[in-house]
């Protein structure tokens, strides 16, 4: 996998799933920080596609891709300032959801997460 973005991303989700709080909370911290970046829905996206990235990583990144396009898709929101989704970045998510989704090698779970 490629990118800063996703290493990034990679290493917060991780962090986000320890038992000890301090770290925990400054994930989620730079995870809400990170959601201004046009390229965190697609590195998700690509972090969810990743087969050799544990299921536990890919359903936690699907989760919150999936809240962060309900609550910006439209580019209106009723919770604050919405972040902007290029329309190339819909389209793509697009596709990589579909795959994802119909893929016959994905875990269950994550096809699940991705429909």
């Amino acid at each position: 996998m490629a990118g800063t973005m996703e290493d990034q991303l990679l290493s917060l989700l991780a962090d986000t799933q320890l038992s000890a709080e301090a770290p925990r909370k400054q994930a989620e911290q730079h995870l809400e920080q990170a959601k201004t970046n046009p390229a965190f829905p697609g590195s998700l996206a690509a972090i969810a596609s990743h087969s050799s990235v544990s299921p536990q990583i890919r359903q936690s990144a699907l989760l919150l891709l999936r809240t962060f396009v309900e609550r910006n898709w439209s580019g209106e929101s009723d919770d604050g300032p919405a972040v902007q989704i290029d329309e190339q970045v819909k389209e793509a998510l697009r596709v990589q959801m579909l795959e994802l989704a119909t893929s016959g090698d994905a875990d269950r779970k994550i096809k699940s997460a991705a429909s």
